[in-house]
């Protein structure tokens, strides 16, 4: 099967209607996924540049339809490219948000774990640390108890992919290219 190319991708994009803001951030976390990715991939991890990148691209493909529905954004997307014949990419964006499996399972970085970690990377289109990107999802989506809980397991879930993605690596997060919102950072 072959991967989507960026035309394919942005192509399905604008038959979704996806609005541009939301376009200008998965470009972004498609470049910062395949960077990551492609340095794993030298690092020798098993790791699917091309994919990384489609995934990353088309991740949010369903965010508005589904915020209209009140569905699962991640859900409705992984069943749209599923309809298209893309199992592998449907995956990848069903568990862009959250992982269906705890890290301490994964044998490797994934392309599943590379795109959730860059989307977490990546507010609106500034590469920023994780306490920046998280505090800015509590603004957004912390409307009670449930969802304050739920940001605070994947601030500490995207914690462990760092850990894991730069101990490969052998650099520290910053080489991604932060912006940092701190006044004191």
């Amino acid at each position: 099967m072959d991967i989507l190319n960026n035309k394919q991708c942005l192509k399905i994009l604008h038959q979704e209607k996806v609005p541009i803001h939301v376009i200008r951030h998965c470009v972004k976390v498609s470049q910062v996924g395949s960077k990551i990715a492609y340095n794993l991939l030298l690092k020798g991890q098993k790791i699917d540049v091309d994919l990384v990148r489609a995934g990353a691209l088309l991740h949010d493909v369903s965010k508005m339809k589904a915020m209209k529905l009140g569905e699962d954004h991640a859900e409705l997307g992984a069943r749209l490219l599923e309809s298209m014949g893309q199992p592998r990419i449907a995956e990848i964006i069903r568990q862009h948000v959250f992982l269906s499996q705890p890290l301490e399972k994964a044998t490797g970085v994934s392309e599943e774990i590379v795109v959730n970690y860059a989307d977490k990377r990546v507010m609106h289109t500034m590469v920023v640390n994780l306490d920046d990107r998280f505090a800015d999802l509590l603004v957004r989506y912390g409307k009670n108890d449930r969802a304050v809980e739920r940001i605070g397991l994947l601030h500490q879930q995207t914690k462990l992919m760092e850990k894991m993605i730069f101990s490969i690596l052998g650099t520290s997060p910053e080489d991604i290219g932060v912006v940092s919102l701190g006044s004191n950072s």
